[in-house]
């Protein structure tokens, strides 16, 4: 499925079930008590990840983007709003800084810092078009789909990486201590890639293997890569150094598309039980499929306590296998337009895989 950005929106429900609705000012009081060193706001962007859009409006109010966090990360291709903060920023310089394609709805100071996972869900409003969905839409046999009110909880394609889909990949490589390999899967893979420029250079490193050479011809627009490479540049084969130039979510990202690839095999393998693993090195009692996925690609569940890389050591969890489709309703039908909500950590891609009656 390929959504213009106005046809994606996707709208963050906060911890209290507030909802932060698109183009509406979202607006808190200043917290009462403790010292108020975050100012947290509400984020409205348009084809922009969360973190490259965090980073420029870290640098359009002066800050350093490690200031900056968020609950969770949003799709880059749709119009989406979310709850962020920033350590030490003025609320009033987030409202006013003009970053195109970005809007901040409203800040203020509070005691804490968001942190991942501080959301309830997400509500979205989905057009669906025969161009976008790949078949026509049919509003009758949607509706009957709903009815069972649930719907198979894969981790949606985003999570793999949105164009070149090789985070899992990278994920392995670090799993598996192969910490050059991972930094060189991130920088050269090539599969998926749409921009002739990005893979022709990405190809041409690959080649040379020349990170001084690579930074007068990687694309400017490639900012994660030439951190990386500016790094190698100065500290030859310090690739530990490298990937720590990544944002931390961006690198928590690599470890966790393991466990959700694992995760998704295994669900389409036909759950055994009501709730699953993400499998982390404090899973108690990992299935005869996780063990066996594992051991296939050379780890297992102790491979997620990271020796060179503790910060991104993982314990694991549980997932259930289905996700619940919650306030569904159909908005109008010509051209088709849906609304629903999610739980936080549920796709809207896989919902709508499940509504149109398709394979993900």
């Amino acid at each position: 499925m390929q959504f213009k950005p106005e046809e994606f929106v996707v709208e963050e429900i906060a911890s209290d079930g507030s909802i932060i609705q698109r183009d509406q000012p979202f607006q808190r009081p200043d917290s009462e008590t403790g010292k108020k060193w975050h100012a947290h706001f509400a984020l409205q962007k348009t084809v922009w990840t969360t973190n490259d859009a965090l980073r420029a409006l870290a640098w359009a109010v002066h800050a350093k983007p490690s200031r900056f966090s968020f609950a969770g990360a949003k799709d880059r291709n749709a119009v989406t709003t979310q709850l962020c903060s920033g350590f030490c920023v003025e609320p009033k310089a987030l409202v006013n800084a003009r970053v195109k394609d970005l809007r901040v709805l409203g800040a203020w100071k509070e005691k804490e810092k968001i942190r991942l996972g501080d959301l309830k869900g997400n509500c979205f409003t989905i057009t669906l078009t025969a161009e976008n969905a790949g078949v026509e839409p049919d509003p009758e046999k949607i509706r009957e789909r709903t009815s069972t009110g649930r719907y198979p909880n894969f981790f949606g394609p985003q999570r793999f990486g949105s164009v070149r889909t090789n985070t899992a990949l990278v994920g392995l490589k670090l799993l598996r201590g192969e910490t050059r390999d991972a930094v060189m899967n991130y920088l050269a893979f090539t599969e998926g890639e749409k921009s002739v420029e990005a893979r022709e250079a990405r190809e041409r490193l690959a080649k040379e293997g020349d990170f001084r050479a690579a930074l007068e011809y990687f694309p400017k627009w490639l900012k994660n890569e030439r951190f990386m490479l500016e790094w190698l540049a100065k500290n030859e084969n310090d690739f530990a150094g490298a990937l720590r130039c990544l944002p931390r979510g961006l690198q928590l990202m690599f470890v966790h598309a393991v466990q959700s690839q694992l995760f998704n095999d295994e669900l389409a393998s036909g759950p055994p039980r009501e709730e699953g693993n993400l499998v982390g090195y404090e899973t108690a009692e990992p299935t005869r499929f996780e063990e066996e996925w594992l051991r296939e690609r050379g780890l297992s569940k102790e491979s997620f306590l990271l020796k060179s890389f503790p910060e991104l050591s993982s314990k694991g969890g549980k997932r259930k296998w289905f996700a619940e489709l919650r306030e569904f309703q159909v908005l109008q039908e010509d051209p088709l337009v849906v609304r629903f909500s999610l739980d936080a950590g549920c796709y809207a891609t896989e919902a709508l895989y499940f509504l149109m009656g398709l394979n993900p």
